[in-house]
């Protein structure tokens, strides 16, 4: 359809200028199916298949071999169950994530203003059938292959060809599904979507491609130092086996337990549950992540740079006050309206021509001959508008510029910047308004137009809940300054803003005054990120909000890029969360849930290590003292199993949010770990004592009461780890309750019955229970720990 004409795609396609009706939208629907690519399912099986390739898999798969070539069967039956146990828990969780980010995909959908039955109206971009009208502004992402019927635009399509450069695109011109729209708007005609569309690009704002967050950077280099730890371990023994005249199978299950050990079995699992639940658990309050590790993101955020509009306000622009200068009011707003356009839905428009409304004024009035919408770089819209038998130039836009533009505007100057500055002394902003009239060359100042956008009610309460959380915040505004001191003094911002023109004018880094900065006025989109890059370069993490194409960059670069609610779809795709709502509390909430996440993360993690730590040092002292080992192969995936997999019920368990943001100091956590590993090792070495020299039971019954040792101390573990105060100060989550409970009840009746274990007589099952609560007297250091590190 590229060499047709305008009219000729129209008639092609059964549309019309009108739009299509519901009902012909409903039959094309079931001819051409919805706008999407549909994606290459996944062959359950084959994802299944690929849980047991692996460095976890291959131990236990050698652990398994070696049983069977030492006629071992029944260790390795049980090994080889726990194998397709591991492989099971993880399929289920892997496909309960996917399920996660597909509805977060359902939520998260491009939205297009459309022209149905004579109407517009915004529809999700999956439901768009060819022959639709649409209509594209600044920011849009093109939801479809379309021809520009009207208008023009400034197209990027660097992610489908790879050209860098914008391309010009006008009347007659095809624009491709998945483009940007960087500057102007059009109505446009559908002439492709889905699988028919030329490149076939499926339109999504949630990515699931990521790169390594700061949690698994830290919590792998952790892996990595456990790893030497058991390989030191290991290198100690081995020379101990091969004095005692161990037999090869010997060494290698040696090898395998410490290995087993030191493996995060359930890792991946368990910070996809924790990702998964704080998107979720963020979606229920009004916040979408485009990526799981966005929860994670935000709650380690120290600075949060907000737009005043919408975040601050309640961004529900009226206008209060129209002044003309040798025009009528009238003459001012109907010139306002037409450099307004409806369909764009932004607030400064749809003040102005509610207003216009309100007294008689509409553009039904002129009729439009051409129109320029608004551009950010210019700070202005225009329109040419025939009314009545005069030709008529109307130009909205910011004072300065539309001053600028005006010609023998002198005597008028002082007077206009006089009444723009006891305006924004009340915290109003204010649109200047110029016309050019029939054939002269000569643009006349015309008049103000003011408005008001009143603080959010709860702002000034979450700015304060926000400095709490050890957040600064910041405000951005393309207000002048006298109107974003108002607001800012209002709110309990600060009182000190600068100008980011008039530092710029006197060649001041950003860098140097970014400290002192409550507040920057008179910002440009294409300026936040520079304010983000200043922040960063002074060691904050920080938390950008926006909503316009400009914005992307900005949000990009910032740790947690935040679109705002109106945000332009080019936004919400760089940004790594979206609200639904305006206001600061959602913000406040999104760090919350980030701090809880963050808290549950540090819980596992620690858990881990003095997990780890004991496990490695049990083995070793046996080693080193009785010269045997103290824990099999089959009762290390024992231990795995009622360890690692049941304690990811850690990633739902009730956790309080830090005051701090988040942070993954590797030094302190591994301090705080150590003490309490070795306070984990008196239980198990105690019983092996015990059972040996006191008792006297058998090597086999020694070795399974360690186990159920290293079971009961697990219990304590979390109970002591999961909360920073003492461990009284929370209640643990149901499941994790339910998990530690049902722990405790089904190993102790394996030891009893002689399931798995060797049997225990009931004293050495009591020796056991009474030890494991050793490590409580441990609670007053860890709290000391705790306070000291985190």
């Amino acid at each position: 359809m590229e060499n047709m004409s305008i009219n000729e795609v129209i008639a092609y396609l059964s549309s019309s200028e009108e739009g299509l009706s519901s009902e012909e939208v409903s039959r094309r629907l079931k001819e051409y199916g919805f706008n999407e690519v549909p994606e290459k399912k996944k062959n359950p099986l084959l994802e299944y298949l690929k849980r047991y390739w692996g460095p976890l898999p291959w131990l236990m798969e050698i652990t398994i071999i070696t049983s069977i070539v030492a006629e071992k069967i029944l260790e390795a039956e049980i090994i080889a169950f726990l194998l397709v146990l591991n492989a099971t828990i993880g399929f289920l969780h892997s496909r309960s994530s996917e399920k996660t980010v597909q509805l977060l995909k359902k939520k998260l959908s491009v939205k297009v203003s459309v022209l149905r039955d004579g109407k517009w109206i915004e529809v999700d971009a999956r439901e768009l059938v060819p022959g639709d009208i649409i209509f594209l502004r600044i920011g849009s992402i093109v939801p479809a292959d379309a021809k520009v019927i009207n208008g023009n635009m400034l197209v990027d399509q660097s992610a489908l060809t790879g050209e860098s450069l914008p391309v010009e695109v006008g009347p007659g011109g095809i624009i491709y599904s998945g483009s940007i729209v960087k500057r102007g708007e059009a109505r446009c005609i559908v002439v492709a979507t889905g699988t028919k569309t030329y490149f076939g690009k499926t339109i999504e704002l949630v990515k699931e491609a990521k790169t390594t967050s700061m949690q698994e950077e830290a919590v792998l280099k952790i892996t990595r130092y456990m790893l030497y730890a058991g390989l030191v371990a290991l290198a100690v023994s081995i020379p101990i086996g091969i004095m005692e005249k161990w037999s090869v199978f010997s060494l290698i299950d040696l090898a395998v337990v410490f290995l087993m050990s030191c493996v995060p079995v359930a890792l991946p699992a368990v910070l996809t549950i924790m990702q998964a639940y704080g998107s979720m658990e963020l979606s229920r309050r009004n916040v979408l992540v485009t990526r799981l590790s966005a929860v994670e993101d935000i709650g380690a955020v120290n600075v949060a740079c907000l737009d005043k509009t919408g975040t601050i306000t309640l961004n529900q622009l009226e206008v209060v006050g129209v002044k003309g200068y040798g025009f009528t009011e009238k003459d001012v707003v109907l010139y306002a309206v037409l450099a307004s356009r409806e369909e764009a839905h932004d607030p400064l428009n749809d003040a102005i021509i509610t207003y216009g409304k309100r007294i008689g004024v509409t553009r039904d009035l002129c009729k439009e001959l051409s129109f320029t919408p608004f551009e950010p770089s210019l700070k202005r819209s225009e329109c040419v508008a025939l009314c009545g038998n005069e030709k008529v130039r109307a130009i909205l836009g910011e004072p300065k510029t539309v001053l600028s533009l005006c010609t023998n505007n002198e005597h008028l100057k002082d007077k206009v910047l006089q009444d723009i500055e006891e305006a924004s002394r009340k915290g109003a902003r204010t649109l200047a308004v110029a016309v050019q009239r029939g054939d002269s060359r000569e643009v006349t100042f015309a008049g103000l137009i003011h408005l008001m956008d009143p603080p959010r009610p709860d702002a000034r309460e979450m700015i304060l809940k926000l400095r709490e959380h050890g957040v600064r915040p910041v405000m951005l505004t393309g207000d002048n300054v006298a109107i974003a001191k108002e607001i800012a003094r209002n709110v309990a911002i600060g009182e000190r803003i600068f100008s980011v023109r008039e530092i710029m004018s006197k060649d001041v880094k950003l860098e140097d005054i970014i400290d002192e900065a409550d507040g920057l006025a008179e910002v440009y989109p294409e300026d936040k990120f520079n304010v983000v890059k200043a922040l960063q370069s002074k060691g904050y993490r920080v938390a950008m909000t926006g909503d316009g194409v400009n914005d992307a960059p900005a949000l990009s670069q910032a740790e947690a890029g935040i679109a705002v609610k109106q945000a332009t779809d080019a936004a919400k795709a760089t940004a790594s969360l979206v609200l639904l709502e305006d206001g600061l509390s959602v913000i406040v909430d999104a760090i919350t849930v980030g701090r809880i996440l963050h808290q549950r993360a540090l819980t596992w993690v620690i858990n881990k290590i003095t997990k780890t730590l004991q496990t490695i040092l049990v083995i070793l002292v046996g080693m080193l003292w009785l010269r045997k080992m103290t824990i099999t192969p089959m009762g290390m995936a024992v231990l795995l199993l009622a360890n690692d997999f049941l304690t990811m019920t850690i990633s739902t368990d009730n956790a309080r949010p830090s005051m701090k943001p988040a942070t993954w100091n590797v030094k302190n956590i591994m301090i705080f770990s150590l003490p309490l590993s070795i306070a984990m090792l008196i239980p198990p070495v105690i019983v092996t004592y015990i059972s040996l020299s006191v008792l006297n039971s058998s090597w086999n019954a020694t070795v399974s009461a360690v186990l159920l040792s290293l079971i009961y101390t697990s219990q304590v573990r979390i109970l002591m780890v999961r909360e920073r105060k003492w461990l009284w100060s929370s209640r643990p989550g149901r499941e994790l309750t339910i998990s530690l409970l049902g722990t405790l009840i089904v190993f102790t009746l394996l030891a009893y019955t002689g399931i798995i274990f060797t049997e225990l007589t009931p004293n050495l099952l009591l020796v056991v229970a009474t030890t494991s609560l050793i490590p409580l007297a441990f609670e007053p250091l860890k709290v000391y720990l705790a306070k000291k590190y985190f």
